[in-house]
């Protein structure tokens, strides 16, 4: 085949020009205007499809030297589908097709190239006062050849004729019946399976299962404001405070280890709002330091003085959740994150019990053969708010000796943060609810001796 070892061609073209400009407006050093440039190579995820190789006909099966000295009596001689190393030849398809129609097999794009990223950005910072800076940002990022996981190349193609004995006879195209009979709506005295036999018949290669195949084609944009407020730490405050507006899309899901592709053939369903994606962020955090109240006594000075105060208050927009129909209305083999049709109802509800946030009514399934309208990261999950507090002093003892005693407490106000849903509309009664959160408040104190 012409492959390296790797067998991966070797991508050469991985240069990344980097450009970066400051000018500084006045000339006073306190407003600056900064502006860079870049492309950015990352390390491919390919290991773990490589190693899946392993797997592939006819390695599947172990065989014993000779007369089958380790008991299994399977050998090289008996096993028409075996094959030794030395035996690979161009013909391996025919080797083991019709041994099983749904035995799968594991690729990977030869041509798999790692994930890179064209990013910008534009700050203009100016210092308020002496301890205060204060700065605006426009980011952008451009991400190409992004990890697309288990694409399945051994699909059923759109729009393709039925063929074989499973068909129903009628102009539908394979998909539609395909759907039918996953759907309940057609059924077959003669296959037991008539989904699956529609399936076997109709896949771009017959004889063989799902090709699941790794490729590396997926792409992304990122567009965000960023300010930035920061007060150096003087008479005894300090305090930063960041807020980004940010919006993301892309056609694959840019978690990793993630399967989201719902028709093979048509990359272009899975473009929207992406899995990552997060409109407000801000999170601020103080640290004050208390006087000493010498002047209180020495007492005063012992219990109240020298306190460290710190602060961390956080919130982060919510994210897009994937509403799922549980159901192969689409027609395809793999049947991966099909999505639901939209009514038009309101997508949440507001009952006055926190659990309880997708609205049923605005979603339903769609019919057969088709792919739901609801757009590709549409629904959003909740907002995570939370606010941390510490507290600390340090006393010490001769010159040599020092205690510190800190408190610190984690969701200081127990506020619940929901991240877990239902999210199959099969499960009347329990989707669209809350199932899981994020820790309740948590305290810790700690003492530390320095000497």
């Amino acid at each position: 085949m012409g492959l390296p070892k790797s067998t991966i061609n070797t991508y050469k073209q991985g240069w990344q020009p980097r450009v970066g400009l400051a000018w500084d407006v006045h000339g006073t050093g306190k407003t600056a205007v900064r502006f860079g440039f870049g492309r950015y190579m990352s390390r491919s995820n390919v290991i773990e499809d490589l190693l899946r190789l392993t797997g592939n006909p006819p390695w599947t099966t172990t065989v014993s030297a000779g007369s089958g000295w380790n008991g299994s009596g399977t050998t090289l001689a008996n096993c028409p589908t075996c094959r030794s190393l030395d035996t690979i030849n161009p013909g391996l398809l025919t080797n083991v097709a019709g041994v099983n129609p749904n035995a799968g097999f594991n690729a990977v794009d030869p041509n798999f190239r790692p994930p890179e990223s064209y990013q910008w950005n534009l700050t203009m910072s100016h210092q308020l006062t002496t301890d205060t800076v204060l700065e605006a940002s426009y980011i952008g990022n451009h991400g190409l050849h992004i990890w697309r996981r288990n694409v399945n190349r051994n699909d059923i193609a759109p729009n393709q004729a039925c063929r074989g004995a499973a068909c129903d006879g009628s102009s539908r195209d394979a998909r539609l019946q395909i759907s039918r009979a996953a759907l309940g709506v057609t059924s077959s005295n003669v296959f037991s399976d008539l989904a699956g036999q529609l399936i076997a018949d109709n896949r771009l290669r017959t004889g063989i299962g799902n090709i699941t195949t790794d490729e590396s084609n997926g792409n992304s944009n990122y567009h965000a404001m960023q300010l930035w407020l920061n007060r150096r730490f003087s008479k005894r405050l300090a305090f930063q405070t960041a807020y980004t507006w940010g919006h993301a899309i892309s056609d694959v899901a840019l978690t990793a280890f993630t399967n989201t592709t719902s028709d093979p053939f048509n990359f272009g369903s899975d473009r929207g709002d992406a899995d990552l994606d997060r409109r407000h962020t801000l999170v601020t955090n103080v640290v004050y330091e208390l006087p000493s109240f010498r002047q209180w006594g020495k007492a005063a000075e012992f219990t109240l003085g020298n306190w460290q105060l710190n602060g961390i208050a956080s919130y982060f927009g919510s994210t897009p959740i994937e509403i799922t129909t549980g159901a192969n209305t689409l027609g395809t083999a793999g049947a991966v994150g099909q999505r639901p049709n939209y009514t038009g109802a309101p997508l949440y509800l507001d009952t006055g019990d926190a659990r309880i946030h997708l609205n049923p009514a605005a979603f339903a399934r769609p019919a057969p053969g088709q792919l739901g309208t609801l757009g590709k990261g549409s629904v959003r999950g909740k907002s995570i708010t939370n606010i941390d507090f510490s507290m600390a002093k340090n006393f010490r003892f001769k010159e040599r000796y020092q205690f510190q005693f800190r408190a610190e407490f984690f969701n200081i106000f127990n506020h619940p943060n929901f991240v877990g849903f239902d999210l199959d509309i099969r499960n009347t009664g329990s989707f669209g609810t809350l199932n899981n959160a994020q820790s309740s408040r948590e305290a810790q104190l700690g003492i530390k001796f320095t000497f």
